[in-house]
């Protein structure tokens, strides 16, 4: 399991990854994502500070990683994981085309239904559209408990629909309810914490 921290410079990179700009959807389609997703209202509610530890759990192409590199500024950390190889890879090499942009991104792949984080103690572990596909939420989240520093928070955000569920295994997994935000038009967004 591999942990890629990228912060090299662009002739330290393979040719191949050497800064071409990183394929993406046509400008509709991904404002029109960004209207239903509304990043900017959920990295807000986050109230994330610089140099935060921040981990993205199921980061994908890092749709959401590099908005909060830039929340938890140079002096901050943040880990991407997701269990898909080849979206790591491009979230890697658009992450090392944006060095100065915020956090350096550390990418790791992780096996399903396992954090797999580096065992440091994180201010905000953020898990966006994930829960629903982990067979026991329950036991993933009181797994990823250990890597909250004290005062920490697990935030989660998924479609409205999946709110009780996520809520229900938080709360049998020993994490106490900090608060919600409703700001986003088609998704939850749910606070928690841990006892100290």
């Amino acid at each position: 399991m591999a942990l890629a921290l990228l912060g090299c410079t662009e002739g330290d990179q393979p040719a191949a990854v050497r800064c071409k700009p990183a394929p993406t959807e046509p400008a509709p389609t991904a404002a029109a994502f960004d209207r239903y997703r509304r990043p900017d209202l959920l990295i807000a509610a986050l109230g994330l500070r610089g140099g935060e530890r921040v981990a993205d759990i199921g980061a994908g192409r890092g749709y959401l990683s590099f908005r909060l590199a830039q929340a938890i500024g140079a002096d901050g950390s943040l880990v991407a994981t997701d269990i898909d190889a080849k979206a790591l890879a491009a979230l890697s090499a658009r992450a090392a085309c944006q060095r100065g942009e915020g956090a350096p991104i550390a990418v790791r792949k992780v096996p399903a239904d396992e954090p797999g984080l580096p065992k440091d103690h994180y201010d905000l572990i953020l898990m966006s559209e994930v829960d629903h596909q982990l067979s026991d939420r329950v036991s993933y989240l009181r797994r990823l408990r250990p890597y909250l520093a004290g005062g920490g928070r697990l935030v989660v955000s998924n479609r409205r629909h999946s709110r009780e569920a996520l809520r229900r295994a938080a709360l049998a997994a020993g994490f106490i309810e900090l608060g919600e935000d409703h700001s986003l038009p088609a998704h939850f967004l749910l606070f928690f914490g841990v006892h100290l």
